[in-house]
């Protein structure tokens, strides 16, 4: 829902993030001449001598300038593409915890939105069990069931669309200041921030996303998606039901209650890949805080405002960076970063691919689990910062998710053998190579492309005939060069026609007749060359 941002109340924040900035030393990183910027330098006294690393000063401004800001640092922490790693290592540290407001706020949100607390619930607990940046949860009774409910803080949606509007401001400013910032286009940063924390305060796009990791998994027995109360949920409070299961990260109690922490580890892996590359939706951000475990080794995700949604092309790329990684193909790894990328400049490919070989040669000779996909994960960052290559969110949200399950795969068990999983996986359900299902979906989609392809044929090579006749026209001399010029030209046409569908198309059938039409453009040029021999 958009909102009309008062000027003052814009000023007057403006000018409170300028006082923050300036108290860390970052006065030189935003050099503008706006009002509210010059008035912050005045009663600041004498310049401070600042010890601490610009990564390390900026994260204590985000914490500083509060909750919208906290959000866009742990946003930007996932940007490894764009912003260095010194940088995303430090954002990474952000904790989205803040202090919880009045319950009369909330009370009156939850009755404007749900009705009367006293009729509505059967208990309800006005101490809130967790409070964030944009919602405080508290515990209730619904229908003699124990619920957790989840209410958006009141005029959050204001902040944070002032706080929005200023970050745009500040993003340009530093992009023009800071020279590791040069051309990293920061505010597109803050364009997809805006969209992913837009879609967070809509407790309805949750709700939905609840619903559908439920169906998703109905049938796996190691996993279980708490039920929502959509009946009485609305976009400011949600209705949940309460899990007392054990953290994921509380090892000791997990074995006391007679949980293997070993196969926890192991369905956790598991249950995340399936969410990836099988149901194309995954939970972005299952650190130890939103994964609990209950008896029989059941894991429990919960908090599904952050969820990763990925198209069949990006579930595709995925599976081939993964069997690059496993299989030791930089080729693979390096064509599929440039098929899912944004690249701005041209790319030395041959280059592209020898860095990658060098991170595949660093583990080379290691033993499996000493293989680490963060690790990987950080080198290939950086090598795609130095191509100035451009990854879609939801692959980086993949890869910051993945090293979170790594790492709670390790703790639970010190011998989790993270390659080991991943072909495993991969394996168990014929990744890699297709299934008859999935060649007869992929196949479908070849048909259509195939006689797309074949229907414009005749109308392309007409025009480059006609193209190639009003050439001959413009530029004749003679009849024999006039059928020179037109047989190379339509040789040319034919040749770039089929070298285009060669390289587009997966379709076995396109293959050949693309490779015959490669074979006829090349008779067509030693025809002409022969002709052309002989007429002399």
């Amino acid at each position: 829902m958009p909102f009309s941002i008062n000027p003052f109340q814009k000023f007057v924040r403006y000018l409170e993030i300028s006082r923050i900035l300036l108290r860390y030393g970052l006065g030189e990183y935003v050099k503008t001449f706006h009002p509210a910027f010059l008035l912050a330098h005045l009663g600041l006294g004498k310049k401070k001598v600042f010890i601490r690393s610009l990564p390390e000063r900026l994260r204590l401004v985000l914490e500083e300038l509060g909750p919208t800001f906290i959000k866009i640092g742990q946003f930007a922490s996932t940007r490894s593409d764009i912003l260095p790693e010194e940088f995303t290592r430090e954002l990474s540290k952000l904790q989205d915890e803040v202090k919880p407001g009045a319950f009369g706020e909330i009370k009156r949100i939850i009755e404007k939105e749900v009705g009367p607390i006293d009729s509505i619930f059967d208990e309800f607990n006005e101490e809130p069990i967790g409070s964030a940046s944009i919602a405080q949860v508290y515990k209730a009774r619904y229908k003699g069931n124990q619920v957790i409910v989840k209410v958006r803080r009141p005029g959050i949606e204001r902040v944070i669309e002032t706080d929005i509007s200023i970050l745009k401001m500040l993003a340009r400013i530093v992009e023009s200041n800071i020279p590791a910032f040069y051309g990293r286009r920061l505010d597109k940063i803050v364009d997809t921030f805006a969209r992913t924390i837009r879609e967070e305060l809509d407790f309805l796009n949750e709700i939905n996303n609840v619903e559908r990791f439920r169906v998703f998994f109905q049938n796996d027995p190691r996993v279980y998606i708490p039920q929502v109360y959509r009946e009485i949920s609305t976009n400011k409070v949600l209705i949940q039901e309460h899990i007392a299961g054990i953290k994921i990260s509380d090892i000791k109690t997990m074995k006391k209650n007679g949980i293997d922490p070993k196969v926890v580890a192991q369905n956790g892996a598991d249950i995340f890949l399936k969410q990836v590359l099988i149901g194309g939706i995954f939970h972005a951000d299952p650190h130890p805080g939103n994964i609990f475990v209950k008896e029989n080794n059941v894991i429990v995700p919960v908090d599904f405002g952050m969820v990763g949604r990925l198209t069949p092309k990006m579930k595709d790329e995925i599976l081939n960076i993964l069997i690059g990684v496993t299989e030791r193909e930089p080729e693979r790894i390096a064509r599929a970063l440039l098929r899912t990328g944004i690249v701005e400049d041209g790319i030395d490919f041959d280059s592209l691919r020898e860095d990658i070989l060098y991170i595949l040669n660093k583990f080379e000779g290691k033993n499996l689990h000493q293989i680490s996909v963060t690790e990987f994960a950080s080198d290939i960052n950086r090598v795609i910062r130095n191509y100035h290559i451009r990854i879609p969110q939801e692959l980086l949200y993949f890869s910051k998710a993945l090293s979170q399950i790594e790492s709670i795969g390790k703790e639970l068990n010190p011998d989790f053998d993270t390659i080991k999983w991943l072909k495993g996986f991969m394996v168990r359900h014929n990744l890699g190579v297709f299934s008859i299902r999935e060649r007869l979906r992929r196949g479908k989609w070849w048909i259509k492309d195939m006689f797309s392809v074949l229907l414009d044929l005749p109308e392309n090579i007409n025009r480059l005939f006609e193209i190639s006749q009003s050439i001959n026209q413009i530029k004749r001399v003679e009849e024999n060069k006039d059928k020179r010029i037109y047989w190379l030209l339509s040789g040319f046409g034919i040749m770039l026609l089929s070298i285009f569908t060669f390289n587009v198309s997966a379709h076995p059938i396109l293959k050949i007749l693309s490779s015959l039409g490669i074979l006829f453009s090349f008779l067509i040029f030693v025809g002409q060359i022969l002709f052309a021999i002989w007429s002399r």
